[in-house]
């Protein structure tokens, strides 16, 4: 799916089919920041270590994803404005 999705953005622009559009980096960076609601596999092992409250790292995921994703997009603006 992400890679009929990075194609379709490819057949927007203009560039060649060697050279990644801006569109195409952000969307590249959006996946690899992977935004994670709900971290499983940190509750399973707290849980499996005994932890009082496995469950309490889901805001503090949920923060830190928000804000390296808030962080791509104004990385991935700033560096497209510069290569325009």
């Amino acid at each position: 799916m992400d890679t009929a999705a990075a194609g379709s953005l490819g057949s927007l622009t203009n560039y060649s089919s060697r050279t990644a559009s801006n569109e195409m980096c952000t969307f590249l960076v959006m996946n690899i920041s992977s935004l994670q609601l709900i971290p499983v596999n940190i509750i399973a092992y707290r849980s499996q270590y005994g932890s009082a409250n496995p469950a309490a790292v889901i805001a503090p995921a949920i923060v830190a994803t928000f804000i390296s994703t808030v962080v791509e997009v104004i990385y991935c603006k700033v560096m497209g404005r510069k290569c325009d």
